[in-house]
């Protein structure tokens, strides 16, 4: 179908306008001047190859196609009892089921359905018309029929078009045979979606749901029998247009021939013919049961549907090229009908440019989807799947384990701390074998056993009131009645350390994969805090004392005799049965895992099973082991251990732990994070302590520290280039960005760390985690390395810049929460920071709430003389401009030119931000 020319005026006749628009003629358009999508099905027999989702919603046997309501309306709201054109033909007899209609958008961003039958029985376009509305291309918050009148405010700087659509279903994917179809009885499973491709990359989800019944406007839709229906569009959240960064990557490649140069005239002159495109709009259905569409676009991702809400999930290809490779994207070819294929889960196969020879590509042929789809899967959002793994316990710490003599890619281990809750039996104490008469008279004893050492304390001149809590005896306190059922079970909780082998076992029960292949459980009262996986090197003890010890250490290192030993650290906390009353102790526990001997099975050679052994103890005596961590420093593994107010450097030799050097803290220790040879303490009421450990005195020296009284959850290190910042979390859910600035004048001479920046959260947290900032032309390869590997072949001086080396920050949150912090640059900030400013007072925000104030740093009552008035502030709140491209191009305009600046570096901007928070 013809595109309609734009209308530079507007007719006040409603009817001359949509007939100036109707006019076009069928036959083959060029894909730069419209887009088009068919949509429906076609019944052939009981062999219907298009098994599509919306061909399923025709075949079922209700009485009135149902629309499935969309992510806004998916809890229980009312779905649409009739089709789109449902109305009878001219003798009344109704029309069948399984109808075909053809979408149409035109540049005037007109978006119009046809029923393809009227259109072969001769009708005219507008008698064929069953829906239209504008704002297709655009971005428009909403797609209604006749909404505006015919009018729709256009971009001013962009002239965008829609380039492709498609329209599909996602949800469940009825399967053709079965009775029981679940799908079938479940409607609100099912969305009718539609994916708009526009000239610019972006990628735009709508999803059709009824027009709300207290719209008092009037109904301009074109049929008469044709139900209300608007297309509500969905925020992703995701930038599809291709970057600068890419952009550049691949001029570079021209420039050095391993990209042939495009011709200039190529597309110039109103005859020229554009170039070829393939579809990049791929609809399936049937990949592990499930219906949707995969967008091979600039952002490869899968449409897909949890529980009737859309959303999209990230594609990642293995060995891919930097960059995406050539002009077409990531993804070059997706097909979902495969032979062979089994009811229900039909896999897919996927071409893309790999690594190596520019130009080269890799075919990845998948089963399914298996582990998104599953009954344990889960679509949280932010383009990540997650699935659950019931233990039946509380993970308090997972590791894996990096050694290849235990850990296999097929079959993978991981160290999982974890408790549980028990019942310890007392029955024992229903009977002592004794008595009422004897119990009578023990009593009595003790009783005047006590009275005497009053006396005696009385004309000494002491007090025995500290012996007397000591000498307290449960039985003193508490009786047993057997009458009313004897002594209670006590609750207990119980720690133990996990052997988990993430592979698919070929053993009855262990199909399911994550299964406990051994097991290690701590003592009574004694708590697991924490654990974590690392090599420590074996010194001998000549080495570790001595005058000459430490060039005899060194000696050995360099002579390559010195071996790293991986070992399981769990640092605990014993608390025995009398609670507060004594100060608490730890204990340092060294295990190893190790692979037992394999057995033969016929022809093949069973690796065994790993196990689990101690190899070391120690006790410490000054307070509970909370962190513990490794230090490497010139090619020798330490142990880091903080316990109570101390941190102690241990080193492993002969068999034992040493202690080699000790730093003492305020209170207590809450967290260790290190960075070469400094370490970053989090003390639980006294805020950061920033130290160096020197090797050549084996010691840990405080360079400057916040002098602050804050209470400190989580700490963290992110940086760029040359520079780096420390994050806290405290008990306000605020998060200070710190940096070590001897040269700054608010340092103290260098004594106190410098608070840069600060920002609320909202959110609790106890650990954050770093990761390195992905590139936008490695982050859509699922093995980044390989992919980093090329990248720095083809383009030498990648990774020089301060860009190219940063570090960011991660943490999960209490209430089940992920999030990010990322260092920008100045130019990226500045600018991001005037949209946030606009954005916050254009922005129609929860409640009429100001994002603004939500941001600011929340003092505590209790330290508020201790700390300026003043917030730094200097953080930009990425949820809300994320919000930015999902907004329409309009606004995007209008906010471009509020802060002086273009859609494009804005854009631009957040796909950096995107890609540098994607932690997997």
């Amino acid at each position: 179908y013809d595109d309609d020319e734009e209308e530079d005026e507007e007719d006040d006749d409603e009817e001359e306008e949509d007939e100036s628009e109707g006019q076009g003629e069928v036959g083959m358009e060029d894909e730069n001047e419209g887009a088009a999508a068919i949509h429906g099905n076609v019944q052939v027999g009981n062999d219907a190859r298009d098994r599509d989702a919306d061909a399923d919603a025709d075949a079922d046997d209700m009485g009135a196609r149902t629309l499935p309501p969309s992510r806004f309306n998916a809890l229980g709201a009312p779905s649409l009892t009739a089709p789109m054109g449902a109305s009878s033909d001219g003798d009344g007899a109704p029309r069948k089921k399984g109808r075909v209609y053809l979408a149409a958008a035109r540049q005037s961003t007109l978006l119009q359905i046809y029923d393809a039958e009227l259109l072969l029985e001769g009708k005219s376009e507008r008698e064929a018309v069953v829906w239209e509305g504008r704002g297709c291309g655009i971005g428009a918050s909403s797609l209604r029929s006749g909404g505006s009148g015919g009018r729709v405010k256009t971009p001013r700087m962009h002239a965008v078009k829609a380039k492709e659509i498609r329209m599909f279903f996602t949800g469940p994917a009825p399967v053709s045979g079965n009775d029981n179809n679940d799908a079938a009885t479940s409607p609100y499973l099912r969305s009718l979606c539609l994916t708009v491709e526009t000239d610019l990359g972006d990628i735009q989800l709508y999803t059709a749901t009824e027009r709300r019944a207290d719209d008092d406007r009037p109904d301009r839709s074109i049929s008469a029998g044709s139900p209300r229906v608007e297309f509500a569009r969905v925020p992703l959240r995701l930038s599809a247009r291709p970057g600068r960064e890419e952009a550049r990557h691949r001029a570079k490649l021209r420039r050095r021939g391993m990209l042939p140069r495009s011709d200039p005239s190529a597309g110039a002159g109103a005859g020229a013919v554009p170039p070829y495109r393939y579809h990049r709009l791929h609809r399936f259905h049937s990949i592990s049961g499930q219906s949707g569409l995969f967008a091979a676009t600039g952002w490869p991702c899968w449409i897909v549907s949890e529980r009737g809400a859309p959303g999209a999930v990230c594609h990642r290809c293995r060995h891919a090229a930097p960059g995406g490779g050539t002009e077409g994207g990531p993804v070059g070819g997706f097909s979902s009908e495969l032979p062979g294929a089994t009811s229900g889960n039909s896999g897919f196969l996927t071409i893309h440019e790999r690594v190596g020879r520019v130009g080269s590509q890799r075919i990845s042929l998948v089963s399914g989807l298996s582990s998104v789809f599953t009954p344990l899967g889960l679509l949280p959002g932010g383009q990540l799947t997650l699935q659950k793994l019931p233990l039946g316990a509380t993970v308090r710490s997972v590791r894996p384990l990096t050694d290849p003599a235990v850990s296999t890619p097929a079959h993978p281990i991981y160290a999982v701390l974890v408790s549980r809750e028990t019942e310890t039996d007392q029955s024992n104490l229903n009977d002592d074998g004794l008595t009422s008469e004897e119990r009578r008279k023990m009593r009595e004893e003790r009783e005047a056993a006590r009275t005497q050492r009053q006396v005696e304390a009385d004309l000494g001149g002491f007090d025995v009131e500290q012996e007397w809590v000591e000498e307290i005896e449960r039985e003193d306190c508490l009786g047993v009645e057997v009458g009313l059922g004897g002594a209670p079970p006590i609750p207990r909780r119980v720690y133990e350390l996990w052997l988990v082998d993430a592979g698919k076992g070929t053993g009855e029960g262990d199909s399911t994969g994550w299964n406990v292949v051994d097991m290690f459980q701590l003592d009574e009262w004694e708590h697991g805090l924490s654990m974590d996986v690392m090599p420590l090197t074996e010194l001998a003890e000549e080495a570790q004392g001595g005058p000459g010890g430490g060039a005899s250490a060194a000696a050995k290192i360099e002579e390559g005799k010195s071996d790293d030993i991986n070992f399981i650290v769990v640092g605990t906390a014993l608390m025995d049965k009398d609670g507060e009353d004594i100060g608490s102790k730890g204990r340092i526990l060294l295990l190893q895992a190790r692979r037992a001997a394999g057995e033969v099975k016929g022809t093949e050679v069973d690796d065994g099973r790993a196990e689990l052994s101690l190899v070391y103890e120690k006790d410490i005596s000054h307070g509970p082991v909370a962190t513990v961590s490794s230090l490497v420093s010139e090619g020798k593994s330490r142990l880091v251990v903080g316990a109570g107010a101390d941190i102690n450097v241990e080193q492993w030799g002969d068999g034992k732990l040493t202690q080699v050097g000790f730093f003492r803290a305020t209170m207590h220790i809450q967290d260790v994070s290190l960075f070469k040879n400094f370490f970053l303490l989090s003390d639980a009421y006294d805020s950061l302590h920033f130290l160096v450990w020197r090797e050549s005195d084996k010691s840990l020296t405080l360079l400057a520290k916040d002098y602050e009284p804050l209470a400190v959850y989580a700490t963290g290190i992110i940086g760029r280039g040359g520079t780096m910042s420390f994050v806290c979390h405290d008990d306000r859910q605020n998060a200070q960005f710190f940096q070590y600035a001897p040269s700054d004048s608010a340092a103290r001479g260098g004594n106190k760390l410098v608070c840069r920046a600060d920002v609320h959260l909202g959110t609790q947290t106890t650990a954050f985690s770093s990761h390195w900032c992905k590139s936008p032309l490695v982050v859509h390869s699922a093995t980044p390395q390989s992919t980093l590997a090329a990248l720095k072949q083809r383009d030498p001086l990648f990774g020089r810049g301060d860009d190219d080396n940063r570090f960011a920050v991660h943490f999960g949150t209490t209430d089940g929460g992920l999030s990010a912090i990322i260092p920008l640059s100045d130019q990226s900030y500045w600018r991001l920071t005037a949209l946030q400013s606009v954005m916050g007072n254009a922005l129609e925000s929860n409640c009429a709430l100001s994002t603004r104030s939500w941001r600011l740093y929340r003092r505590a009552a209790r330290r508020g003389g201790c700390r300026s008035n003043d917030r730094k502030k200097g953080v930009i709140d990425g949820e809300l401009v994320c919000k930015y491209v999902d907004l329409p191009l309009t606004e995007q305009e209008d906010l471009a030119s509020a802060i002086g600046s273009t859609v494009e570096l804005i854009v631009d901007n957040i796909l950096e931000l995107v890609c540098s928070s994607m932690v997997v």
